[in-house]
């Protein structure tokens, strides 16, 4: 409903046909990993995982660019994003990996090994540029690190390293990364240029007001106002036809699946059920709590959706094949089923 109301005025307007394809794909997928045990899955996620390593390896050298990223695989008439199904890969390999160990603290030998896990598909995602794709993926080093248990040198190590890492990040970011930065700390900077969409966002998410405009009466939508409606800024669409009580609503239902998801975690029958509950519910926040910050200006702009409700084929999949696997964990928490 929210991709149609964001394209009906304009020339995009099909595109909420492709969405019902994606969620319908996305509903066949997730049924798919809830038939297949996930330690099955977990069995064969070493395969997988390469296979996404070549992926994104094959985008990084001969990908075509779209959108100034190179993020894309276009086969026919359709494209898709490795790096969304990268997430789900990594999020079983490291689930397996944990789920063969059961110390009570990761030595350091385990701690490089899960940060490799981590950080190879990142180092292959940020110079596409998409470094808040590349990002994404922290959520997993956080849940390792905190339920798969370090010791404090090891958390100083790990704080001294992404100290140090912040200046050289910055020196190989990408002038519009950099200047997104920039309107971050200061909206004002370029109001009609760089900072045009935050304040557009802004404008359409205060002015729904308790109970919205109004389905289909959105005047930053109709007008064209507000840049990506569709896609990264769908929420402040949310906000302005729906009002306050709408993002209520739907926040309220994203704390729902969150806080169901962390109770089928800790019922889990094994330790890989819960890591991979865990870093799975660990990607819906980081995707929730980044869209709704850039739109309401505390975050800097990325290209993070929505989760369920931007438009677009490879997320929207991903997500559905994160429910199925959480669903999965849940249905196999008993050793005869």
């Amino acid at each position: 409903m929210l991709v149609y109301s964001a394209t009906h005025s304009s020339p995009d307007a099909p595109l909420f046909r492709k969405q019902i394809l994606w969620s319908l794909i996305g509903i066949l997928l997730m049924l798919l990993f809830i038939a297949v045990d996930y330690h099955a899955l977990m069995e064969i996620s070493p395969f997988l995982y390469a296979l996404g390593i070549a992926l994104l390896s094959y985008v990084l050298i001969w990908g075509r660019l779209t959108r100034y990223a190179k993020s894309w695989i276009h086969i026919g008439g359709f494209q898709f994003q490795p790096s969304e199904f990268m997430k789900i890969f990594t999020a079983l390999l490291v689930a397996k990996y944990f789920d063969s160990n059961d110390r009570a603290y990761l030595n350091l030998r385990n701690f490089v090994v899960v940060m490799a896990i981590i950080g190879a598909p990142m180092l292959l995602i940020a110079p596409q540029p998409a470094i808040g794709s590349a990002a994404s993926f922290l959520p997993l080093a956080g849940v390792a690190m905190f339920f798969g248990g370090i010791r404090p040198r090891f958390w100083l190590i790990a704080i001294v390293c992404g100290l140090m890492a912040l200046p050289v990040g910055w020196h190989y970011l990408k002038p519009f990364q950099r200047e997104r930065i920039m309107i971050f700390l200061d909206p004002a900077r370029d109001p009609l240029g760089t900072g045009y969409q935050v304040m557009q966002a802004k404008i359409a998410t205060g002015s729904g007001g308790i109970t919205g405009k109004g389905y289909l009466h959105g005047t930053q939508v109709s007008l064209e106002y507000l840049p990506a409606r569709h896609t990264d800024f769908i929420f402040s669409v949310l906000g302005e036809e729906w009002g306050f009580v709408g993002v209520i609503v739907v926040l309220t239902l994203y704390l729902f699946l969150i806080l169901e998801s962390l109770s089928v975690a800790k019922a889990a029958r094994d330790r890989g059920g819960t890591f991979l509950v865990l870093s799975l519910v660990a990607f819906f926040i980081y995707h929730i709590v980044i869209n709704v910050g850039m739109q309401i200006g505390l975050l800097p702009v990325t290209g993070i959706p929505l989760p369920l409700i931007s438009y677009g084929g490879s997320a929207t999949m991903m997500f559905f094949i994160a429910v199925g696997l959480i669903l999965n964990v849940d249905f196999r928490k008993f050793v005869n089923v």
